[in-house]
Formats: structure tokens, C-alpha cells, sequence
């Protein structure tokens, strides 16, 4: 406890003046970018006394940061020579993984942002953020060097280094998605379609019109990407099974979402016309485009193929059959599929039951084309469905699980919507029946009831396939008895064996068994009975 409690010491002494040290540096870099072509019509020149404050902070926190951060640091390496086990301890896990992980949390999204994005779409204010993020990205730097130098083998074990690794390749996927949709899209507009949408969204009255420096906006979206990517590949060789795959395929799946989203928007913008509704060029490719299906389906497409690959790795380092992947990968797929399409059909019957009672609000045009839109979205649900039907039928020890988990995730969600859905629509009904109806109770009451009905439906199929395919079968199935039968060898039972001794041991057993003077099935009562076990009573095993 006491060792502990002096590295504890150690360490978060020599991290605070880590940190106290980078803030002198983002002070001297806050001057001295003003004083470069950064500064904007905003931000004064630095005097004179700015100038040499922050020089001298600069100095003074360095001086003192290598002084007393350097005792400190020779004190910890003293403590790793004296003990083999410093170099494993929980304490220094600690320290460096969660530190290290909210350095990059936090300075790579302000660089990304604040630096490259604001350059990329001519905003101002990139100077503090700089001033913040490179020193922060310089510290994670000296973090890792350090982290380096601990055992891979014990450091991968470790719960610290799972949460950092884990933690932050999420947090730098959700912050990619947000850079990726706000860069790509004004990329598009311009190498594709000449800036139209801007101009479009110029022209009109109020428009916001935005001006782009396109080779910025792009090494933003590869600044994350790079991030993201360099952490699952750091992940490579983690050995722990449940958590590594978990994320894994949940990143895979969060893909796929991003995925159907683009196609429900591209197959909503091709039927718009149909409804004699066309959306005009600044709706898909403007600043504030709403129907803008390039970016949620390009992202999700290159999620789907990292996590695609941090899989297939894992199943060539053998940590997962290479045979389980597509069905896994194929039922996370199909449930997601499943989701787009019964939330597209269950909207379908929500707007004819608003049409065929008629309510204030009434559906309108677009409420038709997203409910039409998800049903095709999701319509890959129904191949993926009959492909692990097919592969469960074939090879039950591949697919067996993927299609139980596809199936009874289905069949859950199937069962929660008849029970809310078919709860809610009568809770509505009764409340207007006895006099005490609430706002927009019909709505309610529709809406409950086309989630009923899918629910009805999606229970009814697949409890009836689980039962057709004992998908869950064996789950209720009984131990069995440990008396067998046979019709190739009579059952012996311990009455017809004589009782054995209790003064034997195992050895003196088996060296009669060996001698010939006990028949087998003597010396399997016998050392069963030394053992407190049940002899098996099938003979001939």
C-alpha cells in the first residue's frame, strides 16, 4: 500500500508540471501566431509587454517543470530499477493511459476544428485553438514515448489501457462523422457540380453564402480518419475476446446505420418526383443541404471496411474463426436492415390510418416519401434473412449463432412493440372513451396501433421459424440421465457387481486391473467409489 501510495506521488507530480509546462508553451504560441498571418481583423497585434510576459512564462515554467518534473521522473525510474514489478503497476497504467487519453480527446478535435476546419471554411479564432492543441498534441506525444517502454504483453492486459484505447477510437469515430459530414459536402458541390448549391443558396433572400478552402476541408476529414484508423490498429494485439470483437462489430454496425441512412436519403430524393415534390440542388449539395446522401453513405461505407479489416485480422491471428465472420457480420447487418424496413412499413400503416381517420394533422408529402424510402432502404433485410437461414441449414456449428441472435433480436423487438405499441393505442382509446381524452389522442392511438400491428406480425414469423428451426430448442432440453441404454451391450447395475473394498486406493486398483484378477467394469465401480463419483452403468463404453 505504501509503494503504491508513493507512486501515486510520483506520477501526478510529474504529470501536473507536464502540464504546467505546455501551458507555457500555449501561452508563447498564443503570442507569437498573432504576430503571424493568422491573426484576423478581430484579434490586436501583441505589444511590447505581451511579448516579453509570455516569454518569461515561458522560461520560468519550463525551468521549473524540468527541475522539479525531472527529480521526479529520475525518481521513478530509480523506482523501476529497484522493483521489476513499477514497470507493470497498476498506478503507472493509470496515469499514463487516462491521462493520454484525455490529451488526445481533447486536442485532436481542437485542432481538427478549431485549426483545420475553421481554415477550410474561412472562419477566424484559429489562433487559440492552436495555441491549446499543440501543446496538448506535444504532450500526448511524450505520454506515448513513456507508455512505450512498458511491456506490451502486461500493458494490453491492463483494464486502464483497454479504456483509454476503446474510449477514445469512439470518441475520435463520432468526431469523425462530424467532420466528414460537414467536409465533404461542400467538396462535392465544388468538384462536382461547379458550386451550384452554394450559389443557390447565395441567391436566395437571407442566404448564407460560405467560402471553402477545399484542400483544408480534406485534411481535416484525414486528420480523424488517420487518428481513428492509428487506434484500432494500435488494438491489433489485444487478446481480450469478448470486449475487442464487441467493439469491433459495434463499429461495424454503426457503418451500416450511417449506410441505410444514405440510401433511405438518396431513394427519398429519386421518388420526390413523384410526388411532383423535386428538391432543388442547394437541398443535396448546400451549406444546410437536408437531403445530402453522399456523406452519411461514404462514411458509412469506409466504417463498415475498417471494422470489415480489424475483424478478418483478428480471425487471422486466430482469435476468431475466419468462418464466422460473414454470418456475424451478415446478421448485424440484417438486424439493422430489419429495423429500417418494419420502421418504414409500421410508418406506412401510421399515415393510412391517419388518412382513413381524419385527423388535423394528416400526412403529408414528405411523410409518405421517408416512410416509402426506409422500406426500400431495408429491403436487404429480406436476403440476409434467407442467407442465414440457408448457411444455418448447411453448416449449424458456423451460423448457428448469428441466426439465433438475427432471429431473436427481431423476435424482442417484434414483442416490445406489440406490447408498448398495443399498450399505448389502448391507454389512448380508453382515455377518450371515458371522457378524459388527452391532446392529439387519435394520433396516439394510430401511431400505437400500426406499431401493434408490426409487432404482431415480426412475432408471429419468427417464433414460428424459431420453432420450425429449433432455433432455441436445445436451450430447454434436460441433462441427460446418467444411465444410459444400449442395444449392443447389456446394462450393468451396481447390485450386480460386487462391493468393493475400502481399504484400496486407486494404484492397488489398477494394479489388479492390470493383474487380471477384476474384471473392467469391477475397477470402474471401484475407483468410482474412491473418487465419491457415480459409475457410469453402460458396459462396453
Amino acid at each position: 500500500m505504501a509503494r503504491n501510495l508513493y507512486r501515486f506521488y510520483l506520477y501526478a507530480v510529474s504529470i501536473a508540471l507536464l502540464g504546467f509546462a505546455m501551458s507555457g508553451l500555449g501561452r508563447l504560441l498564443q503570442t507569437l501566431l498573432t504576430l503571424t498571418s493568422l491573426r484576423d481583423s478581430y484579434t490586436p497585434a501583441p505589444a511590447g509587454a505581451d511579448i516579453v510576459q509570455s516569454v518569461v512564462f515561458f522560461i520560468v515554467s519550463w525551468v521549473i517543470a524540468a527541475l522539479l518534473g525531472g527529480l521526479h521522473y529520475w525518481l521513478i525510474r530509480r523506482d523501476m530499477q529497484n522493483d521489476a514489478t513499477a514497470i507493470t503497476s497498476p498506478v503507472r497504467s493509470f496515469f499514463l493511459n487516462i491521462t493520454e487519453a484525455l490529451v488526445i480527446a481533447f486536442g485532436v478535435p481542437v485542432l481538427g476544428f478549431g485549426v483545420i476546419a475553421a481554415v477550410g471554411q474561412g472562419g477566424s479564432g484559429v489562433i487559440g485553438a492552436a495555441a491549446i492543441g499543440i501543446p496538448l498534441l506535444f504532450m500526448f506525444g511524450l505520454l506515448e514515448l513513456e507508455r512505450r517502454r512498458s511491456p506490451l504483453a502486461v500493458e494490453a492486459t491492463s483494464l486502464f489501457y483497454r479504456l483509454h484505447f476503446y474510449g477514445v477510437q469512439l470518441l475520435l469515430l463520432i468526431f469523425l462523422t462530424f467532420a466528414w459530414q460537414s467536409a465533404l459536402r461542400p467538396i462535392i458541390d465544388t468538384v462536382v457540380f461547379a458550386g451550384r448549391g452554394t450559389q443557390e443558396m447565395c441567391a436566395s433572400p437571407n442566404g448564407y453564402c460560405p467560402t471553402y478552402n477545399l484542400l483544408a476541408l480534406a485534411l481535416n476529414m484525414l486528420w480523424f480518419t488517420g487518428f481513428w484508423v492509428w487506434y484500432g490498429w494500435l488494438l491489433r494485439r489485444d487478446t481480450s475476446l469478448p470486449l475487442r470483437f464487441i467493439m469491433h462489430f459495434l463499429g461495424f454496425a454503426y457503418g451500416v446505420g450511417f449506410v441505410l441512412y444514405g440510401i433511405q436519403l438518396a431513394i427519398g430524393l429519386a421518388i420526390l418526383p413523384l410526388f411532383h415534390a423535386a428538391a432543388p440542388l442547394k437541398d443535396i449539395t448546400g451549406p444546410s443541404a437536408t437531403h445530402d446522401f453522399f456523406s452519411p453513405l461514404t462514411l458509412g461505407l469506409v466504417v463498415m471496411l475498417v471494422y470489415h479489416l480489424l475483424v478478418r485480422a483478428g480471425a487471422q491471428q486466430k482469435l476468431i474463426e475466419q468462418s464466422v465472420v460473414q454470418p456475424v457480420e451478415s446478421a448485424v447487418a440484417g438486424i439493422l436492415s430489419a429495423a429500417a424496413f418494419w420502421f418504414g412499413i409500421g410508418s406506412l400503416l401510421y399515415n393510412l390510418l391517419q388518412n382513413i381517420t381524419p385527423v388535423p394533422n394528416a400526412p403529408d408529402t414528405q411523410a409518405w416519401v421517408m416512410a416509402i424510402a426506409f422500406v426500400v432502404a431495408g429491403l436487404a433485410y429480406i436476403p440476409l434473412d434467407f442467407y442465414l437461414y440457408r448457411r444455418n441449414n448447411r453448416e449449424p456449428a458456423v451460423a448457428a449463432g448469428s441466426r439465433r441472435g438475427f432471429v431473436l433480436a427481431l423476435l424482442g423487438g417484434g414483442l416490445l412493440a406489440f406490447a408498448i405499441g398495443g399498450a399505448t393505442a389502448l391507454y389512448s382509446w380508453l382515455t377518450a372513451a371515458f371522457g378524459s381524452p388527452f391532446t392529439n389522442w387519435q394520433q396516439t392511438v394510430h401511431l400505437g396501433l400500426a406499431a401493434f400491428i408490426v409487432g404482431l406480425i415480426l412475432v408471429g414469423f419468427y417464433l414460428t421459424a424459431s420453432i420450425r428451426e429449433k432455433l432455441f430448442s436445445g436451450f430447454a432440453q434436460q441433462a441427460p440421465s446418467p444411465v444410459a441404454t444400449s442395444t449392443s451391450a447389456p446394462v450393468l447395475t451396481t447390485a450386480s457387481l460386487p462391493t468393493p473394498p475400502t481399504t484400496l486406493t486407486i494404484e492397488e486398483v489398477l494394479d489388479e486391473l492390470l493383474a487380471g484378477k477384476i474384471t473392467r467394469d469391477e475397477a470402474a465401480v471401484r475407483l468410482h467409489t474412491l473418487t465419491n463419483k457415480s459409475p457410469t452403468l453402460v458396459g462396453n463404453e
